[in-house]
């Protein structure tokens, strides 16, 4: 079954991605400022959860894009 997306759709998905993007670089950057080891570790995590997230909607429209075969 294809999938169709609208323009809206697609603004959306842009603007999720920009953000978990967006989240993942400040968390990390936020890490890198940190001297309690825990603290670190916590905004390690969040980071890598975030870059989770957006590779987990670039392979979404990466499915999306070439159909079934």
């Amino acid at each position: 079954m294809e999938q169709e997306f609208t323009t809206k759709d697609l603004m959306a998905l842009n603007e999720l991605m920009t953000f978990e993007n967006w989240m993942a670089v400040k968390m990390k950057a936020c890490a890198g400022c940190v001297k309690d080891a825990s603290v670190k570790k916590m905004f390690c995590e969040m980071a890598n959860m975030h870059y989770e997230n957006h590779n987990k909607l670039l392979c979404f429209l990466k499915n999306c894009e070439g159909g079934e075969d």
